[in-house]
């Protein structure tokens, strides 16, 4: 009788033992004493005996969150212990059917959570640590799905399905960390779900490119109808469709868009100037540019003119310009080529000549509407620099063609103040 005695007073002894560890370890939560409560707590779950009993991981859960408030903390660190107390209320509520540590504090140590994740996650991105900031980013995803999925509610703010701002910042932080994978997953929460706004334009541009490039047409195709219904202004829809159909080398096809294009939409500049690119850079190809198809040119400067009609720059003045100055020099070479005397060859030459004539005549219109434009600039862009200086050398070759050496004079003396810049 004496030894069972013994027996049931050594087992009350270690009850009181491991109530007394969290009582001390309550008290010290309430304390803010989270590196001592941290000692006690890890010790006492690593006990076999312990590591089902509900409260201990309760305690465990407020410990960690509470650890990780101290700035002292490594990144890292801040996240794992964010990420083991989430694990801990998790373990709590799978050993308590009735919840009873969480319930009474309303489930606040998980809106804790949440907060603390996605203020951590925007510090860490301001910071450009983007690998920490998307993992951060995700567990307060975790979180929340987490307290929505339990249906939890809270009066201090209304947590939503879709977070939008909250994935945008996942979406981001993974594709600036190269978890480009990832980085889409969170993306296509937002298109799934038609997000539309200013805001999130950037979104349906990144996936549409991204899938362009993939070509993996079985995903872009619905999230690019979705992108032209939602942004029909954008010009980057333009340009993905005309880049598609310019890889496969098809200038008639490329032309034929184009068109389709420009009569919806017949002020947008850039679809103008990129038409009159494509044109400008086909006709320079070819060998014999005297020979081009009438039409071509007729077509080069049409569209040309509707850009210049919508530029807000000098650009597409420059590229008329330019066109219109290798049109006089293809005429003019092509007379001075003719050396035979015969009438119907001097005829030819003549004509050439008088047509050489007036493409500079033309040319000097738009060449000067250039340099006015580049006289008047405080400061001159590289790009805009070149372009001055070439224009005003078109100027003084066609102007010696004319036989008028002091225009000639006058834009060298310009060029060279230019090409000093």
């Amino acid at each position: 009788m004496k030894k069972i005695c013994f027996m049931i007073l050594l087992g009350c002894s270690s009850m009181m033992v491991q109530a007394q560890d969290l009582d001390n370890v309550k008290e010290m939560i309430n304390k803010s004493q989270f590196k001592e409560a941290r000692v006690i707590i890890d010790k006492y779950l690593a006990q076999p005996k312990n590591a089902g009993e509900a409260e201990a991981w309760y305690y465990k859960g407020r410990i960690y969150n509470g650890l990780s408030l101290d700035k002292a903390n490594a990144d890292s660190v801040i996240y794992s212990l964010k990420s083991e107390s989430f694990d801990a209320f998790k373990k709590e509520q799978s050993l308590d059917p009735k919840d009873i540590y969480l319930l009474v504090e309303g489930y606040a140590s998980y809106l804790d959570l949440y907060v603390g994740l996605y203020d951590f996650g925007a510090k860490q991105f301001n910071a450009k640590n983007y690998g920490i900031a998307y993992q951060a980013f995700k567990k307060a995803n975790e979180v929340k799905d987490y307290t929505l999925d339990k249906k939890y509610s809270y009066t201090q703010v209304t947590l939503y399905p879709l977070d939008t701002a909250l994935v945008l910042n996942t979406a981001v932080a993974a594709t600036q960390a190269k978890k480009i994978e990832e980085g889409i997953a969170f993306y296509k929460k937002l298109t799934d779900a038609g997000v539309s706004g200013k805001d999130y334009e950037n979104v349906y541009e990144y996936l549409v490119d991204y899938y362009t490039k993939k070509d993996d047409q079985a995903a872009l195709q619905p999230i690019f109808a979705k992108a032209k219904k939602l942004y029909p202004t954008n010009p980057f829809w333009n340009d993905v469709e005309l880049r598609a159909i310019a890889a496969k080398g098809d200038n008639n096809a490329l032309y034929a868009k184009y068109d389709e294009m420009l009569a919806k939409d017949p002020n947008n500049y850039d679809l103008a100037y990129g038409y009159a690119v494509e044109l400008y850079n086909s006709l320079i190809k070819k060998d014999d540019k005297t020979k081009a198809n009438p039409a071509e040119l007729e077509k080069l400067q049409s569209v040309l003119k509707i850009a210049i009609a919508a530029d807000k720059g000098i650009d597409a003045t420059v590229l008329m310009t330019n066109h219109l100055f290798n049109r006089s020099a293809d005429l003019l070479s092509a007379a001075n080529l003719i050396k035979s005397t015969k009438p119907e060859e001097i005829k030819k030459k003549t004509e050439l000549k008088a047509k050489a004539n007036a493409s500079m005549d033309e040319t000097i219109t738009y060449a000067d509407a250039a340099i006015k434009y580049f006289e008047a600039q405080t400061t001159l862009k590289p790009v805009q620099k070149a372009n001055y200086s070439i224009i005003l050398d078109h100027l003084s070759e066609m102007y010696d063609v004319k036989n008028n050496p002091k225009k000639v004079a006058e834009f060298d003396a310009k060029k060279k103040v230019v090409d000093k810049l």
